[in-house]
């Protein structure tokens, strides 16, 4: 499969390379800092110029990390950037506010990172926003991104009234977030405008009831955004995003880059992994990954090979972008979409019933 090409973001400017770095292991107090930029520095040697990060990974050490590591390895316009929006990091030194993170509405419970002090304002203002694009400039060393991300405004963190307090921010006629970020597109500073879209154990209510799927919809209303960040909601285990979310992104020109293709690395190697998209496993989950790893085997590919190359067959989807935490990890996702996966395999997982018949295959 070809990791180099650059695809189109949606109906964006933006182009980005299929096969991109997700920022937000290096963010990781547990990460050492030689360890995270030869990480970003082995993805670079594998053709990965797509790399995404934001200011709650490491509250602002992935970042830091990140834009240091692109200084010496190759010219900006060699490389395409995305970070985040809606988190502006505050300093909170005191040890008895260290899980409580102020959002309007009440209190949302956040970690305060041990190291820095800081903690997160979630805010999705005119104000914040531009503020928070400043920030993370400053953290990466870099004069622009090519894109900004709505983050997080999701029930995983927020309740229901705190998401209409969010969303109002965000408005055009209430706190004007909106129009911040496409005046940062319409004057050139960014090419694309996306937003998240998760779905793990904290949210997994909001998909059951569709409450989730409406507030993505709702926010692509508010918002004309170039792209979903889905995290969850699209790979071999969990299909959910078929149901709405890509159709919405089809109907609206809306692209696609999926974080977290492996499910939080439980696709890489259900045996030796502990957690399934950040929760243990459910058995059901446990299950099927035997059942997939199974048919794998039966064709002498790897689990892992058919989990990274199954997004990108979608025609909404324009990058995958798993995590890496050691060097040898974007050599293996490099490895992992250059290794051909038989038809035969896409066939069994359907005809088992392991994989969603409206899913496009490789």
């Amino acid at each position: 499969m070809d990791t180099t090409t650059p695809r189109r973001v949606g109906k964006s400017r933006l182009e980005v390379t299929p096969l991109g770095f997700g920022g937000g292991t290096i963010g990781s107090p547990q990460v050492d800092n030689a360890t995270s930029l030869g990480t970003v520095a082995a993805a670079w040697e594998t053709g990965v110029r797509f790399y995404d990060t934001a200011p709650w990974y490491g509250l602002g050490r992935s970042e830091r990390r990140l834009g240091l590591a692109l200084a010496g390895l190759g010219p900006r316009d060699a490389f395409r950037v995305n970070t985040k929006i809606g988190k502006t990091l505050v300093a909170e030194p005191a040890r008895d506010e260290a899980n409580k993170t102020l959002s309007p509405g009440g209190e949302v419970r956040t970690p305060r990172d041990a190291i820095s002090g800081l903690r997160v304002r979630f805010e999705y203002t005119q104000a914040a926003i531009i503020q928070q694009h400043r920030d993370s400039l400053q953290r990466l060393g870099l004069a622009s991104v090519d894109s900004l991300t709505i983050h997080d405004i999701d029930y995983g963190y927020h309740s229901p009234e705190q998401i209409e307090i969010h969303l109002r921010e965000l408005s055009r006629d209430g706190g004007g977030g909106a129009r911040a970020l496409e005046d940062l597109r319409d004057g050139g500073l960014i090419d694309a405008i996306g937003c998240g879209c998760n779905l793990e154990s904290r949210n997994a209510w909001s998909w059951d009831d569709g409450d989730h799927e409406d507030l993505c919809r709702r926010i692509a209303d508010l918002v004309d955004l170039d792209f979903f960040v889905v995290a969850g909601a699209y790979t071999l285990l969990e299909t959910r995003a078929l149901r709405r979310i890509l159709p919405l992104c089809e109907e609206r020109g809306i692209g696609v880059v999926i974080a977290a293709p492996y499910a939080s690395g439980w696709l890489a190697n259900p045996s030796a992994s502990t957690t399934y998209m950040y929760a243990p496993a459910p058995p059901e989950i446990v299950a099927k990954s035997s059942r997939l790893e199974a048919i794998c085997r039966d064709h002498g590919v790897a689990l892992s090979a058919a989990a990274l190359q199954f997004p990108l067959a979608h025609p909404a989807v324009a990058a995958v972008i798993p995590g890496a935490k050691t060097p040898g990890e974007p050599v293996a996702n490099r490895d992992n979409l250059d290794v051909p996966v038989p038809r035969d395999v896409w066939v069994r997982f359907k005809e088992e019933g392991l994989l969603d018949e409206r899913a496009p295959t490789p």
